[in-house]
């Protein structure tokens, strides 16, 4: 059986792991749970030598304390990205880790007992903003469904001589004459003649395909 690990050792190794968590905003969640919130006592359960037990309890709280200023600190870039920091660090699907925070709102629940009013009410705002501006850039980001929406739309697009003249690099009387002639897929609306993307594509890779 390995020898005991003192409990000072313990202590020093638990601030040393707190303090390398790769986001503040994980140490400041990490050390709220730590936090008897019936008491306001911080305690590990790895700690259990009870004539330390307060300072075990400071070291948590000004680990916290510290974790928390610094977010307020921090800018609202910064903090944007010290959350995408947080969330990478999670099982969890990041959108559904945002749906949760906003709804339920457990970032008001992190702050330690000492923080100020105005402290408190900085905080959740931050919090707040980097929700929305999360949610906001997640309905930005392309579904599949959106993709495939905007491929169809981009096939069933219909060009004016001028445009295909541009985008094939060929003379704009040429393809009038192509198009009369019946060489190149096009349709005749009134006098002008118009042509669909996914027809010329497709016409394109036949003519490749026949030299």
């Amino acid at each position: 059986m390995p020898p005991k690990m003192p409990s000072r050792d313990l202590a020093e190794l638990l601030e040393s792991d707190i303090r390398g968590l790769p986001s503040v905003l994980e140490k400041i969640v990490e050390l709220a749970h730590l936090r008897d919130f019936a008491t306001g006592t911080y305690t590990h359960p790895a700690i259990t030598d009870r004539s330390r037990a307060e300072e075990i309890h400071r070291m948590l709280r000004r680990l916290h304390e510290s974790a928390f200023r610094l977010w307020l600190q921090m800018g609202l870039e910064a903090q944007k990205a010290d959350f995408d920091v947080y969330l990478s660090s999670l099982g969890a699907a990041p959108a559904r880790v945002v749906e949760h925070w906003r709804e339920s709102e457990v970032y008001r629940s992190l702050t330690p007992a000492s923080a100020g009013r105005a402290e408190r009410e900085l905080f959740v705002g931050d919090i707040e903003v980097v929700l929305l501006s999360e949610q906001q850039e997640a309905n930005r980001r392309p579904t599949p469904q959106t993709v495939v929406a905007s491929q169809t739309a981009q096939d069933e697009e219909i060009l004016t001589i001028r445009e295909v003249a541009a985008w094939r690099r060929v003379a704009q009387r040429t393809l009038r004459q192509w198009a009369e002639v019946g060489l190149i897929p096009a349709h005749k609306m009134g006098r002008l003649w118009r042509f669909r993307r996914r027809d010329i594509e497709v016409w394109l890779r036949g003519a490749g395909d026949r030299r």
